[in-house]
């Protein structure tokens, strides 16, 4: 049987050269050790030839590279393909910090994980036979396949991989971090809240690579890297900059009633065709619908339509301008930039009349007026349609 988790962690010992080591490096030795492990753990099949104590002398050596030189598990007359601190070492090396950055909880599904494959390494090792021996190494590959992980997950599932591509754990001491909530504008890496938003290089720059990009841009002389947390940590952004934004509380006259509808239907006024919004219903659903969803209402992006993205607007003073910049300059979140003048104005239209605003006989610019930096998103005095549940109006 494979020893419980209490028991393995009572053999272990954080490595003692631990306090010198930086999390970028502590977090790239537990990776490698990781992927040792994996290596070893897939060519014991091949050494099982030669009799059992080949592929037992393999369950060990993955062993000594899991748990490192200062656990008892450790046998130091069978080779360790890791360092000297092991997997475990350097993982808890890094969970040992009054702090809780955003890799914490990802760290401990990591070594959950590397403890369980231990336990079924140890039974490895045991085995009698090499189907035994092939159903234990198994379920270990198994849990190092989870611990490893993906840089394409941001979250608990990313692994190690996940945490060093999309965490501070990706930083390498002494490099320049800057803000992530900004546009890059110099080279370094771009950090809000723990996260790794983005890596910027100059394009003659070869020491960044794009491992655990989910898309890559070129921006002037520079090439930007962004993460897979990228789309989060703009949120998170946004979040924080409207919590902080100061709240006006000075007493004013509530308006006449008349006055409230005048204005606000001087605000929703026809902005779009309805042909132009038909047309960008399908940009949308090529380039959009795969992050904001089929009907607007959010997946790996927010809402853009409905009741709840009209309140945040209200909430949060957004201007057609406002939404203009950001569709234009950002969108596709894969791609920026990416659509011609006219797709971008076709999409805001398709966006305007899914919030139900009135179709004209002017189209949508290409290029925005002035007048777009004051005119407020607001909810239509009267709805051009018929709202559903959620306040969005179907384009046909």
């Amino acid at each position: 049987m494979a020893p419980a988790a209490g028991a393995v962690l009572l053999a272990l010992a954080a490595p003692a050269s631990a306090a010198t080591i930086s999390d970028h490096a502590s977090s790239a030795a537990a990776l490698r050790d990781i992927k040792a492990a994996i290596a070893v753990i897939t060519g014991a099949e091949d050494a099982a030839a030669s009799g059992p104590a080949s592929y037992r002398l393999a369950a060990q050596s993955a062993i000594n590279a899991l748990v490192g030189e200062h656990s008892r598990q450790f046998v130091a007359s069978v080779p360790n393909p890791g360092d000297a601190g092991g997997a475990i070492g350097q993982v808890n090396h890094l969970l040992d910090r009054r702090a809780n950055p955003p890799f914490v909880p990802v760290l401990h599904g990591v070594l959950v994980n590397v403890l369980a494959a231990v336990g079924h390494l140890q039974d490895a090792r045991k085995a009698r036979g090499l189907t035994a021996f092939e159903v234990a190494s198994s379920r270990a590959l198994e849990d190092l396949d989870v611990a490893q992980g993906r840089a394409s997950e941001y979250d608990v599932l990313g692994g190690m991989a996940g945490a060093i591509a999309n965490t501070g754990l990706g930083v390498p001491a002494g490099a320049a971090i800057l803000n992530g909530c900004a546009a890059p504008a110099r080279t370094g890496y771009g950090m809000s809240h723990g996260w790794l938003a983005w890596r910027a290089v100059t394009l003659s720059d070869a020491t960044i690579p794009d491992a655990g990009a989910a898309f890559i841009r070129k921006d002037g002389n520079m090439v930007v890297f962004y993460t897979a947390a990228a789309p989060m940590v703009r949120h998170l952004c946004d979040t924080h900059a409207a919590a902080i934004r100061p709240t006006v509380t000075r007493a004013k006259p509530k308006p006449a009633r008349l006055i409230e509808v005048a204005a606000q239907a001087a605000a929703t006024k026809a902005l779009y065709t309805a042909a132009q919004a038909k047309q960008g219903k399908a940009v949308y659903s090529a380039d959009c619908a795969s992050c904001h969803g089929g009907n607007l209402q959010g997946v790996a992006a927010p809402a853009i339509a409905g009741k709840d993205f009209l309140a945040t607007a209200k909430k949060d003073g957004w201007t057609v301008g406002v939404i203009r910049t950001i569709v234009t300059q950002n969108m596709p979140f894969n791609n920026p930039a990416s659509l011609k003048p006219a797709q971008y104005a076709e999409v805001i239209a398709y966006l305007l009349a899914s919030n139900c605003y009135p179709a004209g006989k002017t189209a949508f610019p290409e290029h925005a007026p002035t007048d777009f930096a004051t005119m407020k998103i607001v909810t239509p005095a009267h709805p051009a349609g018929t709202p559903n549940m959620f306040g969005v109006c179907a384009v046909k």
